[in-house]
């Protein structure tokens, strides 16, 4: 319960208890694989038209254990129970808290592919709010009260000064017992306001990118992908810094579509983010959350959410052409925001991000090992405690195994500033 309250991102994605590891302990690097559901495309007419039935997963890989160490001595232990959680469970527990938060934040900013607002530029209307919105509606995110706007500090300062004549929360204030919240269901989101928001450096950039081709694996006429790889050529006909982890492009005559109807949804481009390489590189280097082009202007690039144009999976509107042009954060110009500082608040439903916790074994030949297991909130923490004879004290530490995964990256979005 302590863990719990001190989430606020963490809180708010779906969290999945990996009960098969459940017996025989988990370690770091095994890998969840959380399913997906399939989708269908239909037919018209009275003829029976037989569809392959596709489940997909989505690999949560428990890439981290953390923990604090503690030690405290036995007349410690012989204070009450309310003195030891104040003393010493809620700093630890606080310190875990915050490094899942903030392991989320970045995964989210460096996964998530659609962006709204201006890189550097303060939040000062409702617009990208609502436009956040409006992309996860075409997305075909349910309004099911579970759609949250997580703010950084200085972003909640300047939006709660935009909208401050629109709500009064006082009138729900008795709601409010989650951490972080400021307003409920305004705009189509819960609002929270969460310390730990990714602040990214946008990448160098230019030249005038374009793709070299287009049928690498980022762009599919069947089946699923959750990535793929780029082929880009343009770039400043020098070897040097272009893009980083989390920058966002888009390609010309590539539109996103509603995935149920599979129609182009608006006039903006789909957007793609800039995720690590899941492969050596063919051309240019990698190093550091940095891609740089070669000598000759070339650049592959992985990136989430490869475009799929055809099947089931549709989420495109055409496959692009073989040199379509390349932008980065939606400018002809790709140096525009070059080196900018950029928080990247979120916008999201809670299908979004998944967030997997397994059980780590429990040791024998110790004073006292336990697990604390709450499945339906999907959470499992580990203390294993020793008692040292030299100085009558008790070292501890406490653990958690974790990783974070997309379920539907493109039922979030980032607000950026």
């Amino acid at each position: 319960m302590v863990l719990e309250n001190d989430l606020c991102f963490a809180d708010h994605v779906n969290r999945q208890y990996a009960d098969q590891f459940a017996l025989v302990g988990a370690k770091i690097g095994y890998t969840v694989n959380v399913r997906r559901p399939p989708r269908y495309i239909g037919t018209t007419g009275p003829a029976l038209s037989i569809e392959d039935t596709n489940e997909t997963y989505t690999p949560v890989v428990l890439s981290t254990q953390f923990h604090v160490d503690v030690q405290f001595t036995t007349a410690d232990m012989a204070t009450s129970v309310d003195l030891f959680k104040e003393r010493v469970l809620n700093p630890v527990i606080a310190r875990v808290a915050n490094k899942i938060d903030q392991d989320g934040t970045l995964f989210a900013a460096q996964n998530i592919a659609n962006a709204v607002g201006t890189p550097g530029t303060a939040l000062a209307s409702t617009t990208p709010i609502l436009t956040a919105g409006a992309i996860l509606d075409t997305q075909a995110a349910p309004r099911d009260g579970t759609r949250v706007l997580i703010l950084g500090p200085y972003q909640h300062a300047t939006m709660v000064a935009a909208v401050q004549g629109l709500f009064n929360p006082q009138r729900t204030i008795s709601e409010f017992t989650e951490k972080g919240i400021i307003a409920k269901d305004f705009l189509g989101f819960d609002w929270y306001m969460d310390q730990n928001m990714y602040s990214m450096t946008i990448g160098a950039g230019g030249g005038a990118p374009a793709l070299a081709n287009n049928t690498s694996s980022a762009w599919l006429a069947s089946g699923w992908a959750r990535n793929g790889l780029i082929q880009t050529s343009g770039w400043t006909a020098a070897a040097g810094a272009r893009l980083n982890v989390g920058d966002v492009i888009t390609v010309a005559g590539v539109y996103p579509v509603n995935p149920q109807s599979r129609l182009q949804v608006g006039t903006n481009l789909q957007q793609f983010t800039v995720i690590p390489p899941q492969a050596t590189l063919a051309n240019g280097t990698y190093s550091n959350g940095t891609y740089s082009s070669t000598a000759a202007g070339l650049l592959d690039l992985w990136v989430s959410g490869a475009g799929i144009y055809a099947g089931q999976f549709q989420n495109v509107s055409a496959q692009p052409a073989a040199n379509a042009a390349v932008t980065v954060w939606g400018n002809s110009t790709s140096t525009q925001y070059a080196g900018t500082v950029s928080t990247q608040s979120i916008a999201m439903h809670r299908d979004c991000v998944a967030l997997a916790f397994a059980d780590l074994d429990l040791p024998g030949g110790v004073d006292m090992a336990a697990r604390a297991v709450d499945e339906e909130d999907g959470m499992s923490f580990r203390i294993v405690r020793q008692y040292t004879i030299n100085n009558d004290a008790l070292p501890a530490r406490c653990d958690v195994l974790y990783g974070y995964g997309t379920l539907y990256e493109e039922l979030g979005c980032r607000v950026v500033a």
